[in-house]
């Protein structure tokens, strides 16, 4: 009797085990992040430009596929968002795709797609909040995985 227990103990520890390892990994929101940067030293009334950047953060590799208007970006003063003088922004609607690698990075500002660009930016002397968006989606075994995250606040100074 132990030793038909013994055996089916094993048999089902190999199956769970066998079974683990075909498990597929669903891509979400946890897996990736935004990182925002920008010019250490920004003069009041002069153009800057801030980049952000996508970061796989899985051990897999994904297709992702974005418009030209990816990243986006919002400057934020005393919590408050900083509207641009932009009276109209033009985006070619193009599809791209690329693969993102693990630990891998991706940018892309809109090469000629967006105009005027999105992450470009004038301000006032003061403090502000600016945070990156990113908008892409993701082909998974015949299924899209629709994604939007957003990074972490990146505190500038604009003298």
């Amino acid at each position: 009797m132990k030793r038909y227990v013994l055996v089916s103990l094993l048999v089902i520890i190999i199956t769970l085990v066998g079974c683990q390892s075909n498990i597929e990994t669903i891509p979400n929101a946890k897996m990736f992040s935004i990182n925002v940067d920008a010019p250490k030293d920004l003069q009041a009334d002069e153009l800057f430009i801030v980049k952000g950047t996508l970061v796989n953060n899985s051990d897999s590799t994904w297709e992702v596929e974005h418009g030209a208007d990816m990243f986006t970006y919002v400057v934020y003063h005393n919590g408050e968002p900083v509207l641009q003088d932009v009276k109209l922004r033009v985006v070619n609607d193009i599809g791209l795709m690329m693969s993102l690698k693990p630990d891998a990075t991706y940018k892309y500002d809109g090469e000629g797609h967006v105009n005027p660009k999105n992450n470009e930016f004038i301000l006032q002397a003061g403090n502000y909040d600016v945070v990156s968006k990113a908008k892409f989606r993701i082909k998974h075994v015949d299924k899209y995985y629709e994604f939007e995250i957003e990074s972490q606040p990146l505190k500038i100074k604009v003298s």
